[in-house]
């Protein structure tokens, strides 16, 4: 992919080849994206706005994907927090937050590198095409544009199991086998990266089909770090939140561990991994219990 350095209005960052600098200018705006794009999602507690513009960048009309980030409004909810009732009960937690804002890189840029170094993988990702960034520390705001995944099946991979699951029972029990099997695989070529994506999990994976089988896509890798986490809590967060328990069954999770310790070339290594995973599983649901509990009793 050919790209160039690009500066606009006090922005600066790359672009892919081709793409207009008057008409990229435009996007640099929240509030032209809030008149003229589709806004799909907001995490004010990171400052993260993201939208869906259909416009000509210089490639013709096409649909993009446009992630704002605005690193003010993440001190701001984080400063509010710090003085709620769950803020003075853990007194350290938000300050410790705050600074570890300050000094976070730039969340554009990592996602616009980590798009790239996935495609270079062979990973299916969004094609980036362009991030710019402006100010620094506190005052820093970014954009990070990426090209639509066509053909899309539901809106995500979470969502398109549940649609599935209510719709047809029997295709759903078909399409889930093929799914995991395929997730185990991504996950294990995933694992062989230099970097991770702590944000993976099912719903931040897009579905396509491809004939009878799956194709899968990786999305928002705007916060990938260097350090790996340890291999059970990954796993974990992929097939064993309680949020998805509806979705997997235990032979599900054991299918799942088996095709991805075989992609990893770990098959001796089941018995040790289900060892680790299982303590994991049993903290999280009984976390989950007491928490799901207690809001029940205040209702």
């Amino acid at each position: 992919m050919e790209e160039h350095r690009i500066r606009i209005k006090g922005f600066k960052g790359r672009a892919k080849q081709g793409i207009n600098p008057d008409m990229l200018a435009l996007v640099l705006e929240l509030s032209y994206l809030q008149e003229k794009a589709e806004l799909v999602g907001r995490i004010s507690s990171w400052g993260i706005w993201t939208f869906r513009l259909r416009a000509d960048l210089g490639e013709g009309e096409q649909d993009y994907f446009i992630k704002y980030f605005n690193k003010s409004e993440r001190y701001q909810v984080a400063l509010r927090k710090m003085f709620s009732r769950k803020g003075l009960r853990k007194p350290w937690r938000y300050p410790q937050q705050m600074l570890k804002f300050l000094f976070t890189g730039s969340l554009a840029k990592t996602g616009f590198e980590t798009a790239r170094k996935l495609l270079e993988k062979g990973i299916l990702t969004a094609e980036p095409v362009a991030y710019l960034s402006r100010g620094r520390f506190v005052f820093q705001r970014e954009v990070l544009l990426t090209r639509k995944i066509p053909n899309v099946l539901g809106e995500n991979l979470a969502e398109y199991l549940r649609e599935l699951k209510e719709k047809d029972q029997a295709r759903f029990i078909q399409e889930k086998r093929r799914l995991i099997f395929a997730l185990a695989n991504l996950i294990a070529r995933l694992r062989e990266l230099d970097f991770f994506l702590p944000d993976l999990r099912i719903t931040n994976i897009l579905v396509q089909k491809a004939g009878r089988d799956f194709r899968l896509w990786v999305i928002d890798v705007a916060e990938a770090r260097k350090q790996k986490p340890k291999e059970e809590k990954l796993l974990y967060h992929l097939i064993a939140d309680p949020r998805r328990a509806q979705l997997f069954t235990g032979t599900d999770k054991i299918r799942f561990l088996k095709h991805y310790l075989s992609f990893s070339g770990q098959d001796k290594s089941w018995v040790e991994l289900c060892q680790k995973v299982q303590p994991i599983l049993e903290n999280w649901w009984r976390k989950w219990y007491e928490r799901n509990s207690q809001a029940h009793k205040k209702s």
